[in-house]
Protein backbone atom coordinates (compact mmCIF):
# COMPACT_ATOMS: atom_id res chain seq x y z
CA UNK A 1 0.00 0.00 0.00
CA UNK A 2 3.36 2.42 0.36
CA UNK A 3 4.17 2.12 -3.15
CA UNK A 4 0.22 3.19 -4.06
CA UNK A 5 0.55 6.12 -1.69
CA UNK A 6 4.34 6.91 -3.26
CA UNK A 7 2.64 6.96 -6.50
CA UNK A 8 -0.49 8.87 -6.35
CA UNK A 9 1.48 11.60 -4.76
CA UNK A 10 4.41 11.67 -7.11
CA UNK A 11 1.50 11.89 -9.58
CA UNK A 12 -0.08 14.58 -8.30
CA UNK A 13 3.16 16.59 -7.47
CA UNK A 14 3.50 16.00 -11.12
CA UNK A 15 0.22 16.98 -12.14
CA UNK A 16 0.21 20.04 -9.97
CA UNK A 17 3.26 21.20 -11.77
CA UNK A 18 1.84 20.83 -14.92
CA UNK A 19 -0.79 22.80 -14.28
CA UNK A 20 1.38 25.54 -13.08
CA UNK A 21 3.25 25.20 -15.95
CA UNK A 22 0.70 25.75 -18.34
CA UNK A 23 -0.47 28.91 -16.42
CA UNK A 24 3.13 30.12 -16.86
CA UNK A 25 3.86 29.64 -20.47
CA UNK A 26 0.15 30.57 -21.33
CA UNK A 27 -1.28 30.22 -24.81
CA UNK A 28 1.91 29.12 -26.61
CA UNK A 29 3.88 26.38 -28.43
CA UNK A 30 4.95 25.28 -24.43
CA UNK A 31 1.74 24.71 -23.53
CA UNK A 32 1.80 21.14 -25.58
CA UNK A 33 5.27 20.45 -23.47
CA UNK A 34 2.79 21.44 -20.08
CA UNK A 35 0.22 19.05 -21.15
CA UNK A 36 2.29 16.12 -21.61
CA UNK A 37 3.81 17.22 -18.09
CA UNK A 38 0.12 17.09 -16.93
CA UNK A 39 -0.34 13.68 -18.85
CA UNK A 40 2.38 12.06 -17.27
CA UNK A 41 1.27 13.20 -13.53
CA UNK A 42 -2.50 11.83 -14.49
CA UNK A 43 -0.60 8.64 -15.30
CA UNK A 44 1.19 8.05 -12.75
CA UNK A 45 -1.57 8.66 -10.40
CA UNK A 46 -3.69 6.02 -12.81
CA UNK A 47 -1.00 3.58 -11.69
CA UNK A 48 -1.21 4.26 -8.26
CA UNK A 49 -4.98 3.49 -8.00
CA UNK A 50 -4.47 0.29 -10.20
CA UNK A 51 -1.52 -1.03 -7.81
CA UNK A 52 -4.16 -0.09 -4.69
CA UNK A 53 -6.87 -2.03 -6.22
CA UNK A 54 -4.04 -5.09 -6.76
CA UNK A 55 -3.36 -4.70 -3.61
CA UNK A 56 -6.80 -4.66 -2.30
CA UNK A 57 -7.87 -7.15 -4.38
CA UNK A 58 -5.08 -9.57 -6.43
CA UNK A 59 -6.01 -10.79 -9.86
CA UNK A 60 -3.00 -13.01 -9.45
CA UNK A 61 -4.57 -15.07 -7.08
CA UNK A 62 -8.05 -15.81 -8.94
CA UNK A 63 -6.20 -17.04 -12.45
Amino acid sequence: MGKSFALLVLGAIILAAGVWYTIEVGHSVMAIVAALIMAAGGGIITWGLAVAADVHSPTSHKI
